[in-house]
């Protein structure tokens, strides 16, 4: 008989996004701290995207996001997830609009 892995799936990564805009204690006052949530204040943002982008160590943004976590200003979402459901179905709109463009030409 075979043998079979029984290990689970690799768990599906996460983006976060910024609901409001907390009040930092001295803890988080750094420049990247806020660049960090400036990025999260725009847009659904990964752990690796965020340490990329703000400057922080891994550990400094995973503590970041708890603590927005914590303070219920943070959503979460899979990395698979649209934006909307109009990001989702965006690669039509283009389609859409380049045959009625070609339509209107004839």
């Amino acid at each position: 008989m075979p043998h079979r892995s029984l290990r689970s799936p690799p768990a599906p990564m996460k983006e976060y996004r910024l609901l409001a805009w907390p009040e930092l204690t001295a803890d988080y006052q750094r420049t990247a701290h806020r660049r960090a949530l400036s990025e999260m204040s725009q847009r659904y943002v990964s752990l690796a995207k965020l340490v990329e982008i703000s400057g922080l160590k891994k550990g400094e943004a995973r503590a970041l996001i708890d603590m927005l976590d914590g303070r219920a200003v943070l959503a979460e979402r899979d990395t698979t997830a649209p934006d909307s459901f109009f990001d989702s179905i965006s690669p039509l709109g283009w389609l859409r609009r380049a045959m009625n463009a070609n339509h209107e030409r004839r």
